[in-house]
């Protein structure tokens, strides 16, 4: 991990980790604040940069047909970006309903972008095969690439180096891959990381309940980066056994931590990004956490969505951003 750290650095950001101003001795690591805007730019890097040390037949592929991917949004930002940066073709399949700030951020990042919309279910289908027969691009996939988990990793590097007395870190739980990664790395520490789920699509939940992946009902939200109707079964099978527990939260105690972010530490996420927070917020006194860190992982959301959620949190104050 410390080595891929070292060969990611000079193309991202040090986020910082700081003292929630409203919630004592709650810390945020704010990816919300990383380049394209979230944590997936570690991966989108790490994954490429990774071939292209690592695996140079791979990479000779790459560099003549491309990478494609499978992404709702903030994966696709970051790509866009890597791609950019390193002079690649790049095809990245999203599904129709993407949010418009994500679809614009795609294509500020990189405006050769290939953008294929495709139903959600052919989107999931993608996601769950980890390919696309009709592009012969390489495909990376944002959840299950070696490299990319690597990448993702490096987000627990910095909070041990910035926070070694941590207790617990609270990861809103997408596709899985971030909490895996922080899992494995935090369980050589005893350190618990928990997964955070929304409760319109708490798959995981549902799957650990059921001991294999099942399917849940689904409704969308403003929380529009976790939440689904399924798993996938591979990262499902990678992460049960190594996360201390999920957490469950409401679209209201999302809105509620979104409103914190704001208005307390003047601090900008996305739904999905304040979802951590909210848990701490919820849970903290039950597990007696003393220092524990929550993961702000995006920090791309429509203007719209932003004021709509912000008018109709429960617990909105009248502060001055």
């Amino acid at each position: 991990m410390a080595d891929t750290h070292q060969m990611i650095s000079p193309y991202i950001r040090r986020t910082p980790l700081v003292k929630s101003a409203g919630h004592g001795d709650v810390f945020l690591k704010c990816e919300n604040l990383q380049l394209t805007g979230s944590f997936k730019v570690r991966g989108a890097l790490s994954g490429l940069l990774g071939y292209r040390r690592f695996q140079p037949e791979t990479w000779a592929r790459i560099r003549t047909h491309g990478v494609v991917t499978c992404s709702s949004g903030n994966f696709a930002q970051a790509l866009a970006h890597a791609t950019a940066r390193l002079a690649l073709d790049y095809t990245v399949i999203v599904p129709e309903q993407i949010a418009p700030a994500k679809l614009a951020g795609i294509i500020e990042n990189n405006p050769l972008t290939r953008i294929v919309h495709v139903p959600y279910q052919k989107w999931r289908e993608t996601m769950l095969a980890g390919e696309h027969p009709d592009f012969t691009g390489f495909f990376l996939s944002c959840e299950t690439d070696e490299y990319v988990t690597r990448g993702n990793g490096t987000v627990g590097l910095e909070i041990l180096q910035d926070l070694p007395e941590v207790d617990a870190v609270l990861v809103p739980y997408g596709g899985g891959n971030l909490t895996y990664s922080l899992a494995t790395l935090f369980a050589e520490r005893d350190i618990g990381v928990f997964a955070v789920e929304i409760t319109t699509g708490a798959a995981l939940s549902a799957s650990l309940r059921a001991g294999e992946p099942v399917e849940v009902e689904y409704r969308s939200s403003f929380v529009d980066g976790i939440g689904a109707s399924f798993v996938l079964p591979q990262q499902f099978y990678r992460v049960k056994d190594v996360i201390a527990g999920v957490l469950t939260v409401t679209p209201d105690e999302v809105a509620g931590a979104l409103s914190s972010l704001l208005l307390d530490d003047k601090m900008l996420s996305e739904g999905a990004g304040a979802a951590a927070l909210a848990a701490v917020r919820k849970y903290r006194n039950a597990y007696q956490w003393e220092t524990p860190c929550a993961i702000v992982s995006g920090g791309t959301i429509d203007l719209s969505s932003l004021l709509g959620v912000l008018n109709d949190a429960p617990e909105k104050r009248e502060k001055v951003c």
